[in-house]
């Protein structure tokens, strides 16, 4: 199994607190990011405050001072209309094809942006809205919709994504709604950070959600990891194979990709890419390669954020 780490600028994702990170500096960013690349992380997350455009800069930043470095960037649904979105999403990605991955939030209640709309006309509205996006990158003639929340006529996009395929998706939740909805569209599902029974709970959820439109066994699982300070756990002075073999646990359970809170200062990524990305992977290796049933038990853990 392929594990993956995300790196999330400036604290935790849809957090009611703001922090500061490296991007409001050009030159840092860009030396932030190369630092992360060769750290081994595979994807770094954008989630600027300031909208859909200054994190489409941002995104266009990352790709170009990168190689290899995937982009995750947040939009939620009714900024701007789907085929605004697509067009947009499709021209960047066309900047460094496949690199480029959309991140869904469940709400955009926890930033203050009220939309009007409750939590399940909202979920029926991010439906609908990804229905078009994947439509738009996909199709080789204009269309029309006449939906409940969106009207298109002509509905096109020139340019389309690496292979015609779209662009891969995340998205979380935990309501029954929003599970079908995220089994319906995700390519990774976002869990909450919790223990391993919830998260083994939650991700069997996700797999039942998402039987019916054939995807039970295409979607991965992303898991909140708060490494940064004041995270006593995850203190690069603590021994780094019991840090990793509580990764690897979850990872047994299904988790593909981590997405790393608290590390904006530079020696905290080198070290965690010496120290903790090396080790998940090797045990990770190891316990595929055991024959079944030889994995043993998971580690028992505490919750790590």
């Amino acid at each position: 199994m392929q594990i993956d780490f995300t790196h999330c600028p400036g604290g935790v994702a849809d957090s009611d607190e703001l922090h500061p990170s490296y991007f409001s500096d050009t030159a840092l960013a860009v030396q932030r990011l190369r630092q992360l690349e060769n750290a081994g992380f595979n994807r770094v997350m954008i989630d600027d405050m300031a909208g859909l455009l200054a994190n489409m800069d941002l995104a266009s930043l990352a790709l170009r001072a990168t190689q290899s470095l995937g982009i995750l960037v947040s939009h939620w649904p009714g900024i701007v209309a789907p085929v605004v979105a697509a067009r947009q999403f499709a021209a960047l990605d066309k900047l460094r094809p496949g690199r480029l991955s959309l991140r869904v939030p469940a709400s955009r209640g926890l930033r203050g942006i009220p939309d009007g709309l409750g939590a399940f006309d909202g979920l029926g509205r991010t439906d609908e809205y990804l229905v078009l996006l994947k439509r738009l990158w996909t199709n080789v003639k204009p269309f029309d919709h006449e939906g409940i929340f969106y009207r298109v006529h002509g509905g096109f996009v020139p340019l389309k994504p690496k292979g015609g395929a779209g662009i891969q998706l995340q998205l979380g939740g935990q309501s029954g709604t929003a599970l079908k909805v995220a089994g319906k569209h995700a390519d990774l599902f976002e869990l909450p950070a919790g223990g391993l029974e919830e998260t083994r709970r939650l991700t069997e959820r996700v797999k039942v959600a998402a039987q019916p439109f054939g995807r039970a066994g295409r979607i991965g699982f992303s898991l909140p990891v708060h490494a940064g300070e004041g995270a006593e756990d995850w203190q690069l002075g603590a021994a780094p194979d019991r840090a990793a073999e509580r990764l690897v646990a979850y990872a047994e359970l299904g988790v593909t990709d981590f997405l790393v809170h608290g590390l904006d200062d530079a020696n905290a990524i080198e070290a965690f890419g010496q120290e903790i990305i090396p080790q998940v992977r090797r045990m990770s290796r190891r316990h595929d390669a055991l024959p079944p049933g030889r994995g043993g038990s998971p580690v028992q853990l505490r919750r790590v954020v």
